[in-house]
């Protein structure tokens, strides 16, 4: 008769059991069903940064240098002057340049005043056809003598200029040639230096994947070197015609967005291409628990009921993060991983306090 008894209580507890109310923290939890995504399958290698404008100027007329006002890793602004040659000479020519051109504008008008008169006599019949030849030969031979003189007056004017050596674009000096006092000669060297407001990535890509990327054309460059991560899209995409010979691989240059902020020249990148898409179980990274080096979920059923649940995790995606193991698809989880703890530790507590009323039945 004891043993009847006993079988009937254990039997009622484990059907009471069964239907233990779900705690206010389980109703309220907000989850989502695990499901797979087509995601982009990408490859990622390495790149270097450089600068799209990298000039050497050279001086363009000869002179002694009277200042040079920056030094390597200067900054300078567009337009700024660098260097300072002598301009006596210069200036003598543009001088003497002056004095041909205003000696040719009076030979012409003097030619222009004959022509004219000679004009009006032949027409009157007064002169010969002769005449008449001989002022116009020497009417175009002033006109090309003013034009002649001209053409040496802007020679003179543009060496003159060139003894003020300015800053093409905006951008850093790298290297400085040539020291005040030195006499610069046509082609010399004077400053290297290059842009930081328009960069670009130079990577290697293998021969294998050039079909899928040049496909895509999709790309982003990878800063991992800063605090953050930071994540550039490339502006364009240039895929060397030649491959390497003997690496079988090809160079690819990708342009930096404008004005990119604590990016520069030499520094090791990572670039992104997108070569396909691809199927992955994804759910949000925020449902993701981490305790230690545990990393999982909690997977709330039909019945409202919540357990955690180990998880290997893949690539992360954005918001999203890529599950290995531990999930199947159509399970929902919660999104918050600290309510469902307390909501899961409540639903634990419920079921001794009930095993408990039935034993004091």
């Amino acid at each position: 008769m004891t043993v009847h008894r006993f079988s009937a209580i254990s039997f009622y507890m484990l059907l009471s059991a069964a239907f233990i109310p779900i705690s206010s923290h389980a109703e309220s939890l907000n989850s989502t069903p695990v499901a797979y995504q087509n995601l982009p399958e990408t490859l990622l290698v390495d790149g270097i940064v450089e600068a799209i404008n990298e000039a050497t100027i050279s001086a363009q007329t000869s002179g002694q240098v009277m200042e040079v006002n920056f030094d390597v890793e200067d900054f300078v602004k567009r337009g700024e002057i660098l260097v300072k040659l002598n301009d006596e000479e210069q200036r003598s020519s543009l001088s003497q340049a002056q004095a041909q051109l205003n000696e040719a504008k009076a030979y012409l008008s003097g030619s222009q005043s004959e022509y004219t008169r000679i004009k009006g006599a032949y027409d009157r019949k007064a002169v010969p056809a002769s005449e008449m030849d001989r002022v116009n030969a020497s009417l175009r031979a002033a006109k090309a003598q003013v034009s002649a003189a001209e053409a040496a007056l802007n020679r003179a004017d543009e060496q003159l200029k060139y003894t003020v050596i300015k800053a093409p674009y905006s951008g850093v000096v790298v290297e400085r040639h040539i020291e005040r006092g030195e006499i610069a000669n046509v082609g010399q060297l004077i400053m290297t230096g290059i842009s930081l407001e328009q960069l670009r990535v130079n990577a290697t890509i293998p021969q294998t994947q050039l079909t899928a990327i040049q496909a895509h054309k999709q790309a982003e460059i990878v800063i991992d070197s800063l605090p953050s991560v930071k994540r550039y899209p490339a502006q364009k995409i240039t895929i060397s015609p030649k491959a390497n010979n003997k690496a079988h691989s090809f160079n690819v240059r990708l342009d930096l967005p404008a004005k990119t902020d604590h990016v520069y020249p030499g520094m090791f990148v990572k670039v992104e291409f997108m070569i396909g898409q691809v199927r992955r179980l994804m759910v949000p990274a925020q449902a993701v628990a981490h305790r230690g080096e545990v990393r999982a979920v909690y997977v709330v059923d039909g019945t409202g009921k919540i357990s955690m649940r180990q998880v290997r995790l893949g690539k992360k995606h954005e918001e999203q993060i890529e599950i290995l193991a531990g999930l199947t698809e159509g399970e929902n989880i919660a999104l918050n991983p600290l309510d469902a703890a307390i909501a899961l530790k409540e639903q634990r507590a419920q079921l001794p306090a009930t095993q408990g009323e039935q034993h004091g039945q």
